[in-house]
Formats: structure tokens, sequence, C-alpha cells
């Protein structure tokens, strides 16, 4: 099974989800961040603001990825 993920107009919203159930396709709830996870991101941002010289050029970053693997 494959997982898509939408991104619907409000004034849409209710005609979609109502397509989905007569197809019989799965729909999952909302997902929850957790707060440990909220937690770390803010903890990163104070470090960040505190030493904005500790963060990474996107560019330099996205240079390192290997596309081929």
């Amino acid at each position: 099974m494959r997982e898509v993920i939408l991104k619907v107009p409000e004034d849409k919203y209710e005609f979609i989800m109502e397509l989905i159930a007569n197809l019989g396709l799965e729909v999952e709830a909302e997902m929850e961040i957790p707060e440990w996870q909220k937690n770390m991101v803010r903890e990163r941002v104070e470090e960040y603001k505190k030493n904005p010289d500790i963060a990474l050029d996107w560019d330099d970053v996205k240079d390192d990825f290997d596309l081929d693997a």
C-alpha cells in the first residue's frame, strides 16, 4: 500500500473526505508532534540564538547529499 499526503482547500475538504470514504481508503488522524520533539527544536533554536555561527549554510549541506545512493 502507498501513502499519500494531500493538501486540500478548506471548501473541498468535506467532498474529498466523502470520496475517500466511498473508495474505502484508509484515513489516519492528523499526526501529533510529541512534546519531546518540540522541546528539542526549542533547545536548538535557543542554541542558535546564543551562537548563530553554529548554523550550517544550506548550499554547503545540500552539496554533501549523495543523490545517487
